[in-house]
């Protein structure tokens, strides 16, 4: 991992998710880009096209302000003896999917850090900018909840369908899962399915030669709400899951993984199928 892209908007709680991201590539020797996506007020009245871009370069001075305020107290917490990550302040407006992919193709973004919504608000999550990039953006995505605090990948647990073998998600679990050398539990939820146990740590362990890594059945219920009791009892660092899209007439419908965001403990990490 080389590149943490880190989406804030600014507020106190998405400041929590930046020092997680910054304390993650402290450990992955990684450097970060902070990020805002710029909303133009709606109740902007501005008509005239010199106004309008004067309000535009105004609101992106003064986010690029904030952004490096944001960057100078994540300063104070880089001790000394540890790599010190790059941090880059970088703000645009437009759509923020059509924006953040662009970055993930030119800039060589590995991960990406966000702050999770709090409070299990769904339509946040179905209409708002989780939603879209959970939906929309091909990269892996790192919710982090507020008051969480990165002290290491030391318990990972990975949620798998079974459904098949998702090679790209388990190699880059698994590079990540190397960091700290964690220890993976595989979860699984519901009756065998196509691709089994056996198949699944073999992958881990003969394939991408990782061997920290353990199988649990779980009993059948309500997936979200059985990972995330599981992740707590086995402390979990961080929760792993594969994104499905699901749609109806073109609008996504929650898959587990959003549904875990509704009542997050852990980190959860979700990857592009």
């Amino acid at each position: 991992m080389k590149k943490i892209l880190v989406l804030t908007n600014l507020s106190y709680k998405a400041e929590n998710a930046a020092l997680y991201a910054l304390k993650l590539a402290e450990k992955a020797n990684a450097n970060i880009i902070l990020y805002q996506s710029i909303n133009v007020p709606m109740h902007s009245m501005v008509t005239d096209e010199v106004d309008a871009n004067d309000e535009m370069a105004e609101l992106q001075k003064d986010s690029l302000a904030q952004l490096s305020n944001l960057a100078a107290r994540l300063g104070k917490h880089q001790p000394s003896g540890l790599f010190k990550p790059q941090i880059e302040l970088l703000n645009e407006f437009g759509d923020l999917t059509a924006n953040v992919n662009r970055l993930i193709s030119e800039r060589a973004i590995d991960l990406i850090v966000m702050g999770a919504k709090s409070n299990g608000e769904l339509s946040y999550l179905v209409f708002g900018e989780t939603n879209a990039v959970l939906t929309g953006v091909k990269c892996p995505v790192l919710f982090v909840p507020y008051k969480a605090s990165f002290e290491g990948f030391n318990t990972m647990v990975y949620s798998t369908d079974l459904k098949k073998a998702y090679p790209k998600a388990v190699s880059f679990l698994t590079d990540l899962a190397k960091i700290d050398a964690s220890d993976i539990i595989i979860a699984h939820i519901g009756p065998a399915a196509k691709f089994d146990q056996r198949q699944c740590i073999e992958l881990f362990q003969q394939v991408f030669e990782y061997p920290n890594v353990i199988y649990k059945q779980l009993p059948v219920g309500n997936i979200s709400e059985q990972l995330e009791k599981f992740a707590i009892a086995v402390d979990a660092d961080v929760t792993v899951m594969v994104h499905h899209e699901h749609t109806l007439y073109g609008m996504p419908l929650p898959d587990n993984s959003s549904k875990m965001l509704e009542k997050q403990a852990t980190p959860l990490l979700v990857l592009p199928d």
